[in-house]
This record gives C-alpha cells, structure tokens and sequence, in this order.
C-alpha cells in the first residue's frame, strides 16, 4: 500500500473544474442531496456555500477566527464549523445563513453531529484532556474529562452508540498517540488504543465494523477492527483530510503527489490514483453520489471538483 507503487494505476479524469472560494481552504461538507457544498475558510474566517449545479459560490458567510472543519446535522439544516483561534464553534442556520457563536474551549478542531441532531462533539486542542459536547436543543456545553491527551478528530458509530477520538501530546505524554473509544450514553473510556505518530483524523466505515486512523507524521493508516478492538498499519499517503467512502471503495487526498487515491476497503491497498489539476495544496475532500469529489485547495484558494467515474 506504498504511495509511490508503481502498480497504482493512474485515472485520468473525465471532468475538472475549480471554484475560487476564500483564503486557507481546509474542512468541507456537502449536503445529502449534493446540492450545497460548505467550505471553512481558515484565513478569511469565512465559510463559502457552493451550489453544485452552476459551480459558484452564492454565499460567503462570516464566522470567527480560523474556521478548521463543519460538520452538517439535522437533515443539513445546521451546519457546525470549528474556529480554531476563536474557542468557539459557529452554528449556521442553512436556509437563512444567520450564525450563532458557542464556546466550547481553546483551540476547537474536530467536529461530528451524532445521527439523531441531539449532541454535536468537539474535539478541543487546549492542555485538557476533553471533548466538549454541544446539546443541540439548549446549546449548552458539557464535558467528557479522561482523555490520555489532547483530542484531534473525532467520528461517531452509525447507531449513535460509540465515539471515536483520536489525540497526541507532546512527545513527553504518557500517551503520545491514542485512539479512544467512548460510550456515547454514559460518556465512560471503554478502550484506548495506541496508533502511529499523529492520529490526525478518524473515520468510521458506514457499517460501522472498522474505524480508519490517518497518521499524519508517520504516513500510515490504522485500521481498527470494531468488533475484536485489533488494529492493523498499512503505509499510507501525506494526508490530513478525512477518509470518504464510495458505493465500493474509499477515498482520500494525498498532498504530496496531488492525487485523489482510491482505497480497496478489503485489502486497505491504494488500488487507483487520480489527479486533482491545479492543484497547489489540496486539503480535504467530500464525495457526491455521482462519485464527483469537491476537494479544498489550501494553497490554491479553490475547490477543485474532479469526476471519480
């Protein structure tokens, strides 16, 4: 599962186009119809609000500072975006646009909207050890205390039931890399486990059996089993995006080599690589049902929509 095997081949795109949008784009999400795609502007600190169908932005809607990951909830009503230099998260009424500001702890980063819209969980970078919980009908905010270091990135189990939430210390933490497992009704730690060098996102497979573990610094993926909690690496690509799941496969963006690469999920193999053309620093990425992926250009101020087919 090497990035620079030789054997992945190489699938030339039936379609590319880019949107400019803000500046620093990094976090996306797209509505489950595919119409609305949302994009965090980390330096203008702004979110874009692209309509698919004629390809431009038809709001920019200003946040707080340093918007990093949105998460939609409520049936795309809400979206949720993390201001990573304001301790806030912004909460967006997607019909009007009008914005609210939460503050959940320093340094907000992750973000997920469990299935039934009651919790939104944060994951918060500050010296404590916490995720922060948004209780979407009051919009208070409560706290899950014990994680073995500072939170990452967090995803959620189909049936509500687990949370997932990766998180690293400096290199002097008792635990550098974890991945932990919490219930998502008692709120107690039903494992920990140790990953490769900066778990920097998590996400679970739609049926909810594996979680995939990007590790950033050490270029690998970790793949936990849901059911016997055992882990397997795999060497991966430079990635800091989520992992986003196809009919078949799943998909992420490697940096490096300004690809879009296709994962087999029953062999965690990279079995097909496409380029993303103008790409300068592509970010993060979301898929539509027409496997069209929107991908955020850090760098290159632009979503870049590429045709997966």
């Amino acid at each position: 599962m090497s990035h620079n095997s030789g054997s992945s081949p190489v699938i030339t795109p039936n379609q590319s186009n880019s949107i400019a949008v803000g500046e620093g784009p990094r976090g996306i999400a797209i509505s489950a119809d595919g119409s609305r795609v949302f994009v965090c502007n980390y330096i203008s600190g702004t979110v874009s609000v692209i309509d698919t169908r004629n390809k431009k932005v038809i709001r920019t809607i200003a946040v707080e500072q340093y918007p990093r990951n949105i998460a939609l909830g409520h049936e795309g009503k809400r979206a949720y975006v993390t201001n990573y230099g304001s301790s806030s998260v912004s909460v967006i009424d997607t019909d009007t646009y009008a914005v609210g500001n939460i503050m959940v702890g320093r340094h907000p980063s992750g973000v997920v909207v469990s299935r039934d819209g009651k919790h939104v969980y944060v994951t918060v970078r500050q010296n404590k050890e916490w995720l922060a919980i948004i209780d979407t009908r009051l919009y208070a905010v409560s706290r899950v205390q014990g994680l073995p270091s500072p939170s990452i990135s967090v995803d959620i189990s189909p049936d509500d039931s687990r949370l997932y939430i990766s998180s690293t210390n400096p290199p002097a933490g008792a635990y550098e890399d974890a991945l932990t497992v919490i219930s998502s009704k008692t709120f107690e730690i039903v494992n920990i486990i140790k990953t490769e060098q900066y778990p920097s996102t998590v996400t679970v497979s739609p049926d909810g059996r594996k979680v995939y573990i990007v590790c950033l610094d050490a270029r690998k993926l970790t793949v936990l089993d849901t059911e016997s909690s055992s882990t397997r690496h795999f060497d991966f690509v430079t990635c800091e995006g989520k992992i986003v799941f196809g009919e078949k496969n799943a998909y992420a963006v490697d940096q490096t080599s300004k690809e879009v690469v296709e994962i087999n999920t029953n062999t965690y193999e990279i079995v097909g690589r496409v380029p993303i053309p103008r790409a300068v620093e592509p970010y993060d990425m979301v898929l539509d049902q027409h496997n069209r992926a929107y991908i955020s250009d850090y760098q290159g101020d632009e979503v870049h929509i590429v045709d997966l087919t």
